[in-house]
């Protein structure tokens, strides 16, 4: 953490739910001075955070200087468009204007050149796996949303723009993040958790034979703040666990946490959905390695969250 002491960096989408976790992280480093970017005002009690509020489609040059930013010297890009349930990836409107439009506008704006460029990407930029595919940085790029291809648009920008402005960049594609936090989407855990509080049976499709690879967003923040420190560029690195657990497991180990026995409401006239396997192997290559959250002690985390948020103050 030694290089960050004393830097002024950039946080975009800093209140979303990986953006919250990361500043928690930065906020602990001696000296540092954070910008956090939302579209909302926000305050902060801590003197070494700044909260902006602006669009990312909105930046220029001309508005850094007005909040006197004159240099930056790191970029966390976590801004833009994500959809919170799958209907929701073929946005139009918003996957333009917040995240090709967002980005590029970022990218034109920045007051002199960053010593990195962190830019999270998505595994929705491969395209769906076959049976018993393992995805790796080597897998085909088609992606099946405006969303997925938005974010592999993005990533071949900010390649161009780091390449014209001798600049160094990773590029970080998130796999199935969660934690505390997640209680707006309508992904897999936070859906369980919810009718698991509300003491309904958690439904899956097919026999939960369908595998899933999740990564603690603790093991996320530490993956981003290791590819901000590496000197050279990061092409690409999936951020993933590299093991994956079945549907059923997962709702079997929720169900056990929240102490609910409703059971499990198997539609076994649907179909399981694909498995989804990645290869943890380069990322452990270009950021290391470090004990990993266990799948439970995440749950965990995350059941306490909802109980604590959520059902506690009704």
């Amino acid at each position: 953490m030694k290089p960050l002491k004393g830097k002024v960096i950039l946080v975009t989408g800093a209140s979303g739910f990986i953006g919250r976790h990361l500043v928690s992280r930065l906020s602990q480093i001696p000296e540092v001075k954070l910008f956090l970017l939302s579209r909302q005002d926000r305050k902060s009690t801590q003197r070494n955070q700044v909260w902006l509020k602006n669009d990312l489609g909105q930046l220029t040059l001309e508005y850094w200087h007005s909040v006197n930013i004159e240099h930056i010297d790191y970029v966390f890009h976590l801004g833009g468009y994500i959809p919170k349930v799958s209907s929701e990836a073929n946005r139009i409107d918003r996957v333009v204007d917040d995240n090709i439009s967002g980005t590029c506008a970022l990218l034109q704006s920045l007051p002199g050149k960053p010593d990195k460029f962190v830019f999270s990407s998505t595994v929705d930029v491969y395209s769906l796996p076959v049976y018993e595919d393992v995805l790796t940085e080597n897998s085909n790029v088609f992606p099946s949303t405006l969303y997925g291809a938005s974010k592999a648009f993005c990533e071949s920008l900010i390649r161009a723009w780091a390449t014209e402005n001798n600049c160094s960049f990773s590029i970080l594609r998130y796999g199935h993040i969660y934690g505390p936090g997640e209680e707006q989407y309508g992904k897999v855990i936070p859906v369980v958790i919810r009718n698991l509080f509300a003491n309904q049976a958690p439904v899956i499709f097919g026999d939960g034979s369908a595998l899933r690879d999740y990564l603690y967003v603790g093991d996320a923040v530490e993956a981003t703040i290791r590819a901000a420190l590496i000197d050279e560029n990061i092409e690409s690195v999936n951020v993933v666990r590299g093991e994956s657990f079945t549907l059923k497991e997962i709702v079997q180990l929720l169900t056990r946490l929240v102490g609910n026995n409703t059971g499990i409401n198997f539609l076994l006239d649907k179909p399981n959905g694909n498995s989804l396997r990645f290869d943890s192997v380069h990322m452990r290559k270009r950021l290391g390695t470090w004990p990993m959250t266990s799948l439970e002690t995440g749950l965990k985390a995350e059941v306490d969250a909802f109980r604590r948020t959520t059902y506690e103050r009704q």
